[in-house]
């Protein structure tokens, strides 16, 4: 399962910023602004998490992820979606691993969906 998400887009970056946020936040995250423009998305409860672990649903299992905003060199605007670092196995064993890995797979659909319904994806790479 990929680690990041590159999704490049012919947009402006505060732009680029709102749609991202906007799909995170229709599959269930709260976006908040992170530094030099990144965001930062949590999904779910880490206290029942920790408590039922794999067995929480895909809203309640506890999910980070976050995206980077920068410009290429080729001036394109490009939207790095990063999972949180390999904390899914301790919040779930083998669950927690499938649901960390559904909910990061979810999210870059979502997000690409957004961008290319608008007529702004260029690329976009898993990594």
């Amino acid at each position: 399962m990929p680690e990041s998400h590159d999704f490049f887009v012919a947009a402006d970056p505060g732009s680029v910023r709102a749609r991202v946020r906007g799909a995170l936040v229709r599959e269930g995250y709260t976006v908040e602004d992170g530094e030099q423009g990144a965001l930062r998305a949590t999904r779910g409860s880490m206290g029942l998490t920790l408590l039922i672990g794999g067995l929480a649903n895909d809203r309640t299992f506890h999910t980070r992820l976050d995206v980077q905003i920068m410009v290429a060199s080729d001036g394109r605007t490009v939207a790095r979606l990063l999972r949180g670092a390999g904390t899914s196995a301790l919040k779930g064993g083998a669950l927690g691993v499938s649901r960390g890995n559904r909910a990061f797979e979810q999210a870059a659909n979502a997000i690409h969906t957004d961008l290319a319904q608008a007529g702004v994806l260029t690329e976009s790479i898993p990594g």
